[in-house]
């Protein structure tokens, strides 16, 4: 589409240079029509870029058009006939498309209801009030001048009085239009914040001066006996090129604020969440007002940089929120002023970078809240590791080294008596307690390794710890083959305190245990029909069971509601400490 704005610019210039007469132009020769040239292919140059840049908006759209009009208008120059009624009625059409830009911008949309209709009547009246001056107008015989000789096909009767009372009330019109443009610039200027100031000062300078300008010259024009002068065309020209100039300047500053949004996101990478990189947002956008709120899965809303809970603003509201997703889940949202909507792809290139630094922010928290996790979870096993030698500790000198101590005293006695049947006595005693010592011995053995899980595996050392339950154990085994020592282990132990606390603490009268392979992974589930109320706290034998299962890198789940039993659900990768193979 550029293309064929760019080919139509072309054409209308080369019959704009082929249509002027050029050795009786105007007073300034070809100076005023190379001036007159540049500041319309300055419109169309710069609505081009600006086209290309936003091509969902219509300035773009709009700053070509308003320079193939003010192309068009130089045809009020030439000696053919059609060229010059066509360039002389449409003369000052380029007007109402700046005030539809500057009341427009930067969308180029009319968002407001009297803005439509004051811009609608602007079209309708600067296009009647040419067409009336000509009815009236015959340039054969314009006073002073010699260069619009060619005949007017609008002309109905050559009337110099009623075009020249025609000329002083569509100019105090057009003067009164001015003033309402330049009054809605200046309040809007007032009522806007920083943002809004900064994106649209440029154009704001453009239009004041620009319709200050055309007050200027309609006054001139009043007191003058035709078409101005040569001086008020220069200053029209000057003041009109700002236009195009004030949309480069525009789009530039755009760019430079997108460029320091990317240093934003490339500092992000180092540099924290906080006060500082909020700052460079706001610095970028010139936004003093805009904030990052970071969003709260516990409290389901969005907390502000001292933790306050926040709501989004509303409809009325002068400020504008974006929410931040990652993955379709909130993360936080940006607070902004409202003008900020009108530059999507800058908005982006924030919500991106904001996106990005309380990613990093979650990512970090995540990975702090790991490590603290890990290291209580060290804790932990030391202290349950300090607690099972006391316990062993004590098993022994409660057990079987009292069992032994008895058995030396009674072996010693007996090597001391003299009567047969009283050494007898003795030696049957302190056999009895060597029996009772080794088998007391056997079972701490059996609860530090126990020999059958070594030799037979899980299913059958589970089968093993049902026998000596006291309540029904039911085992419901599908896992095929061996899983890693380790593996056996950790699974053996986690069952053995499962049925222990459900038999001292939960009144359960049936416990089930179910034994399978999910893929990589070796599911146990232990239930009872107990009381339920168990939990996950730290320091308990639950949280004991969930370390030994992270340690090799599974997940224990406990879902004990009150009342309704306990079930236990272990998963563990069956490529956990493959190094330790059963033997």
């Amino acid at each position: 589409m550029p293309a064929v704005v760019a080919v139509t610019t072309l054409l209308v210039v080369g019959v704009v240079l082929v249509s002027v007469d050029w050795p009786g132009g105007p007073p300034a020769g070809p100076v005023e029509l190379v001036a007159f040239l540049a500041v319309g292919v300055a419109f169309v140059a710069a609505g081009i870029v600006a086209w290309q840049s936003r091509p969902d908006d219509n300035t773009g759209r709009l700053m070509v058009l308003a320079g193939v009009l003010w192309l068009v208008k130089g045809g009020a120059a030439a000696r053919n006939p059609v060229v010059f009624t066509l360039g002389a009625a449409l003369t000052v059409m380029y007007l109402p498309v700046l005030i539809h830009i500057l009341l427009g911008f930067p969308t180029g949309r009319l968002t407001r209801r009297w803005e439509r209709w004051f811009v609608g009547g602007c079209y309708v009246f600067f296009l009647v009030s040419v067409l009336l001056d000509l009815m009236f107008y015959n340039p054969s015989v314009m006073i002073g001048t010699e260069w619009f000789t060619a005949p007017n096909l609008l002309l109905v009767r050559d009337d110099p009085a009623i075009f020249r009372v025609l000329q002083l009330v569509f100019g105090a019109v057009a003067t009164g239009v001015s003033v309402v443009v330049i009054g809605v610039l200046l309040a809007r200027w007032r009522a806007g914040s920083p943002a809004y100031r900064a994106a649209f000062a440029p154009l704001w300078v453009a239009g004041i001066l620009g319709f200050a300008t055309v007050i200027g010259t309609g006054l001139i024009t009043a007191q003058s006996s035709g078409m101005g002068n040569v001086g008020t065309a220069y200053v029209g020209y000057l003041a009109t090129a700002l236009f195009p100039i004030a949309v480069l300047v525009g789009l530039w500053r755009y760019r430079v604020a997108r460029g320091a949004v990317s240093d934003v996101m490339v500092e992000v990478g180092a540099a924290p969440l906080g006060e500082e990189f909020v700052h460079a947002l706001r610095k970028a956008l010139r936004d003093p007002g805009l904030v990052l709120w970071s969003w709260s899965p516990q409290s389901n809303r969005y907390l502000d940089a001292h933790g306050d809970p926040q709501r989004l603003p509303g409809g009325d509201d002068p400020r504008a929120a974006t929410v931040l997703e990652r993955d379709g889940v909130p993360v936080g949202a940006l607070v902004y002023d409202r003008s900020l909507r009108h530059q999507p792809q800058l908005l982006a290139a924030v919500r991106s970078a904001a996106t990005l630094a309380l990613d990093n922010q979650r990512l970090q928290s995540e990975l702090q809240a790991q490590l603290a996790e890990v290291r209580r979870s060290r804790e932990r096993i030391v202290a349950a590791g300090d607690a099972q030698r006391r316990r062993l500790e004590r098993n022994l000198h409660d057990g079987a080294q009292q069992r032994l101590v008895a058995a030396t005293i009674l072996l010693r006695r007996a090597q001391r008596t003299s009567q047969p049947e009283r050494k007898q006595e003795l030696l049957t005693e302190g056999t009895a307690e060597l029996d009772s010592a080794l088998v007391e011995l056997r079972e701490l053995a059996r609860g530090v390794y126990p020999p059958v899980l070594q030799e037979h595996g899980l299913a059958a050392a589970l089968t093993a710890l049902a026998e000596r339950a006291p309540l029904p154990v039911e085992i419901v085994d599908t896992l095929t083959g061996r899983a890693p020592a380790s593996v056996e282990l950790a699974a053996y132990f986690i069952a053995a305190e499962a049925v222990a606390n459900a038999t001292k603490h939960s009144g359960a009268t049936h416990i089930g245990i179910d034994l399978r392979r999910d893929g990589d992974m070796l599911r146990m589930v232990v239930t009872d029909d107990g009381c339920g109320g168990a939990t996950l706290t730290a320091g308990g034998g639950l949280s004991g069971l969930s370390d030994r299962a992270a340690a090799l890198g599974g997940v224990l789940d406990v879902h004990s509601p009150t009342g309704g039993g306990t079930t236990l659900t272990l998963s563990l990768p069956l490529t956990a400490g493959t190094s330790e193979e059963p033997s």
